[in-house]
C-alpha cells in the first residue's frame, strides 16, 4: 500500500494530477493494467500520463 502512495505522489508531481487521480493511476499500474478508462476529458492532466494508456469515455 505504501508503494502505491509513493508512486501516486511521483505521478502527481510529474504530471500535475490531483491526489485521487494519481492514486487511481498508481493502483492501476500496480496491478499491471494496460489501459485506464476515465470520464476525464482529453484536456485534463490525467491524459498527460505516459506510463499507461488513458482512455476517455468521451472520445
Amino acid at each position: 500500500m505504501i508503494h502505491i502512495v509513493q508512486e501516486a505522489y511521483q505521478i502527481a508531481s510529474q504530471y500535475g494530477l490531483v491526489a485521487m487521480d494519481a492514486l487511481h493511476v498508481a493502483a492501476a499500474l500496480s496491478v499491471g493494467a494496460e489501459e485506464f478508462v476515465t470520464t476525464e476529458k482529453r484536456t485534463k492532466p490525467m491524459h498527460r500520463v505516459t506510463s499507461i494508456n488513458v482512455v476517455s469515455i468521451f472520445d
